[in-house]
Formats: structure tokens, sequence, C-alpha cells
């Protein structure tokens, strides 16, 4: 037997003397077109395939015999051979099948031919085809299934069709757009929004990118009506009058947005008090998944520009807006994730004011976050995003010696700053004041010391008493960050630092004190790298200077100031 002609005088033939086919009155033998359409090389194998002369069946026969990589090359610039591509794909995988995190026969033809082939040379029937048979979201909970084991695997299903949907988005960059309308309204659809949004939003088209923004702000709506619709069936109504109560409201949903009210007045049995607050809910999601890089920007290096970023987040603070607007106490679970304050915490750096009745119910949402403090341990995040809820509805009581640093350290900048002016020479309003700093106050300190009528005693006298006037609470790296700010900060004050916040912040003074103080004695930095302080507890209160003189002498290590 002969050896099979090598690919490149197949191609040449079947371009060169044998191109034209029968037309040009040659022939192009039966075995010459069967040899080219077996052949490993895609080029060979196409040039018979889309001859003019190559029976149907000899095409529909290669394709049916050719492994999934084969095929996806053999799509490339498939021309003539595009229906017949179709049609094979379609053939191996009739109907999409649901996400599963390993799929039981391995990657799919369709998905080959979008990742594999090159995507410049693809036709977009082909492209088109191969999107559709690619698999759907992970399959619902069925009857009798164990939910546990359901969970589980649903999860990693879930990542891998978030992750398939990634690839191909970044394999075809210019084709978002297509994709989009491609899968309009469909699930698939909202998690490529989702990922433009998100992990692709540098790289995204920016008109592109504005245009899925918006459209997923279009689906808060259909938050709004579950709200709506929970809230009257925890009222007493039935689910079918419900449903014929919000029937127009329904209709002019998008098919997304309808599919979250949908599923609460269906038979599932979901907890309609959580229904009840769908619309918190839908923006604490958003806020922490798909909106968190355009709401924290900036836009540096991205396609979109920092101003069109910033539009964004004002129309999604807008839409915080209207959620905090429906917001209620859910029975028996107060406010404790940090999730469920960052949203409105966020919302609140793009809204210019939060007035009246959005104010009150800012108010209710902050006592029940202090509710759930309590209850919950609360975490570093937790508080932070409390405070910022604090700040923004705090009013300063009228009298300077009812106050507590604590109550100025939520106060806004603005609002703490008249309170000042309208006590002007109180050094005691002042102290506590500085102290806020310590609970999360924001703003100038300096220019807040400045107000004191003897700031340079002033300053080192507070951190000498720091712990005990703090009541032990956190504050030991804000307020030195803070007394490191201020340029009345001497020596004095910096070794009444706490030792653990003022070598953590490394500032150049602290550097150049702790090194006056030790100089080249090799054993005294030893002994301040084993000294006992830490950033918690009273580890946290030992002060700089004791530690210092310690390390030098060699003496006992002090004990933490009083708290």
């Amino acid at each position: 037997m002969s050896p099979p002609l090598p690919a490149g005088v197949l191609r040449a033939l079947l371009n060169g003397p044998f191109a034209a086919g029968g037309g040009s009155g040659r022939t192009v033998p039966a075995a010459l077109l069967a040899t080219a359409a077996a052949s490993e090389d895609a080029e060979a194998a196409r040039a018979a395939l889309t001859h003019p002369d190559c029976p149907a069946a000899l095409r529909a026969e290669t394709l049916r015999a050719a492994p999934d990589g084969h095929m996806a090359r053999l799509a490339e610039g498939a021309g003539s051979l595009t229906a017949e591509v179709i049609a094979e794909l379609r053939r191996r995988a009739p109907e999409p099948r649901p996400m599963t995190a390993e799929p039981p026969d391995g990657r799919s033809a369709a998905w080959a031919v979008l990742v594999d082939a090159d995507p410049e040379r693809i036709p977009e029937a082909v492209f088109d085809a191969a999107v559709r048979l690619l698999p759907g979201p992970p399959a619902q909970l069925r009857e009798g299934e164990s939910i546990e084991r359901w969970t589980r695997e649903h999860r990693a299903a879930r990542a891998a069709w978030r992750g398939m949907w990634l690839e191909l988005l970044r394999r075809h960059r210019g084709r978002q757009r297509r994709l989009m309308a491609l899968l309009a309204g469909s699930p698939a659809q909202a998690e490529i929004r989702h990922l433009l949004m998100d992990e692709l939003v540098d790289s995204a088209d920016p008109r592109l990118l504005t245009e899925v923004a918006l459209a997923d702000l279009e689906q808060f709506a259909g938050a709004v009506l579950t709200a709506k619709v929970c809230r009257e069936i925890r009222g007493g109504l039935a689910r079918e009058a419900a449903r014929e109560r919000f029937a127009d409201d329904l209709d002019a949903l998008s098919e997304e947005a309808r599919r979250l009210p949908e599923a609460y007045l269906g038979d599932l049995g979901l907890d309609v008090d959580r229904g009840a607050g769908a619309a918190a809910h839908w923006m604490a999601s958003a806020a922490d998944g798909r909106w968190r890089s355009l709401l924290r920007g900036p836009a540096e290096g991205w396609l979109l520009s920092e101003e069109a970023r910033v539009g964004l987040a004002r129309r999604f603070a807008e839409t915080a807006a209207e959620a905090l607007a429906l917001w209620e106490p859910e029975p028996g679970r107060p406010v404790g994730r940090v999730d469920q304050l960052r949203w409105v915490a966020v919302a609140l750096a793009y809204l210019p004011s939060v007035e009246g009745p959005l104010r009150e119910r800012l108010r209710a949402l902050v006592a029940d976050a202090r509710r759930g403090r309590h209850l919950r341990r609360g975490s570093r995040e937790f508080d932070d995003a409390l405070a910022t809820l604090e700040r923004a509805v705090a009013e300063v009581p009228a009298a300077p010696d009812a106050v507590s640093p604590h109550e100025l350290a939520h106060a806004p900048e603005r609002v703490l700053g008249a309170y000042l002016d309208r006590h002007a020479g109180d050094d005691a309003l002042v102290e506590k004041a500085l102290l806020a700093f310590a609970l999360g106050g924001r703003g100038d300190f300096a220019a807040v010391l400045s107000r004191h009528s003897a700031p340079a005693e002033a300053l080192p006298r507070l951190t000498l008493g720091l712990r005990r006037l703090l009541g032990d609470g956190p504050g030991a790296q804000a307020w030195t960050r803070a007394a490191l700010s201020a340029p009345e900060c001497a020596a004095e004050t910096i070794r009444a630092l706490p030792a653990w916040a003022a070598l953590s912040d490394a500032s150049p003074a602290v550097t150049a004190l702790v090194a006056a103080a030790l100089g080249d004695d090799r054993a005294a930095w030893e002994r301040l790298a084993a000294s006992p302080i830490g950033p918690e507890g009273p580890h946290a209160w030992r002060r700089l200077g004791d530690i210092l003189d310690a390390a030098r002498d060699a003496t006992p290590w002090p004990k933490a100031p009083a708290a």
C-alpha cells in the first residue's frame, strides 16, 4: 500500500488543478476527495469538504467521525460547510443540559468549537449555534433528593458555569455584545452581565458596560414587587389573591425581574418574612457582588472613564435610596451582618444628602443594627459600616457636658465643626472631640487640636491617659495615626503612644525616636523584638517609651496602663 499523500500536496491539488471542480471540465478523483477529507490536517480536510464536487454523504460521514478538537478546526472558515457543521453540533448535543461540576462525557463539541477554534475564523452562524448548545444553569432540587448533597453539588456546578461564561467572554471579546443579544432574557445573560460588571469591568466596552449596568438596575423592580407581595401575604392575603392583585405589576416586569416575585407567589413555601426584605437583600447582594468594582473605583486602567463610573455609582445610590425607603426590621432577625449595612454605607458616599422620611428609615436601620451588634459579636467591618451610618444621622446634643466622645465620633465633620464653633473656648469639649478620633471620627485632627488653649500640653496628657479615657475600648491605632499627624506631636507624645500601634505606623518621627533610644545596642534591639506588645488586649496599650526604656536598660517589662 502506498503511503498517503502529504497534506500539503492534497491542499495544493484541491486549491490548484482541481479547484474549479467539475465546472472546469476536470473531474476531481473521488479518491482524492476521500483521502483529503480523512486527513488530520484541517486545512486539507476543509478543502475537500468545501469543494463543489464533494458528495454530501462524504461531508456528513467525515464530520460525524471527527473528534471534537478536529471538528473545531474544521469549523474555522467553514464557508459552504457551515450548515453541515451546525447540523453535526446539534446531532451530538440536541438539547443543552444543566451544568455539572464535571460533565460525565467531558467537554462538548460546541465548547471545543468556541474555545479551540480561532475566534476570528468562526462563522457567526456557527458561533451562535454553538453558544445555544452550551449547558444551562445547574439543575434545581428534585423531589426526594438530599438537600445537603444538592447544595454541595449545585455550588460547584454554579462555579463551573460561571467559569465557562467567563472563559468564553475573554476568548471572544469582540462578540460580548452579540452574546448579550443572543441570550436575551435567559439566566445566562444575567450571568454575563454580572461578569462584565465585575471580573471584566476593566476591559469591557464602555458603552456596553454602561448598558448592562443600567439594565441590571432595572431588575431591582422585581425585588420591590416581591417585598410588596410578601408583606401582603404576611398580612393574611392568600397567594392566589395576591397574584390577582399584583397581576398588572407582574406583567410590567421583564421576564428576568419577574422570576423573584413569581417564586414567592408559587408553591415553593418560601419564607415571606425574608421576601418582605427583598429590596434590601437585592441591594446587599449587588453591592458585595457584581457592583463591587463600579462602586469602589477608581477606574484606573479601565476603558470606562472615572466620570462615567461615578455616574453609574450615583444611579446605584439612587436605587439604593428606594430600597432604604422600603426597609423594615425582620421580626426576630436584627441586622447583624456587614453586608446588610455595607450597601447603605456605599450609597451614602454618592448621595448628596439623606433627609425626611429616608433619614428616619436610616435611623431605624441604625437602631436595629445596634441591637444586632449586641446579639452577635460584631466584626471590625461591621462596626466601621455602622459608624458610617451613624455619622449620617448624627445629631450632637446641645449641652457640651452631656456629649460623649463616642457621639462626637459619629458626627459628620461639618456638624462637629459647627458644634465646636458654638462652644468655642471649651477645652473639655475639644478634648472629647479629639478622643472621638480614636473611636472612628474623621476629619482634620490638627484643626480640632488647634482649638485647644494649650494644644502642646493637652496632646501628651490625653495620650498618657488614653486607655483610661477610652474605657479599654478599641482606638489605639486610630489615635496613634491622628496624633502623629499633628504638628504638636513632640517626643513626649510619641513616647506615650501605644507601642504596637506606633511601631506599626513606622512614621519618620517614631523611627527616629526608637533609633535614638536604642542606638547600636544589638541586645536592646533583640529585647525590643521580643517585647510583650501586640494589637489587642492589654498588650496593645503598653506605652512606647516604657517599652524602649526596658529594652535599653534590660529591666522588667512594664505593665499596661490601667483601664
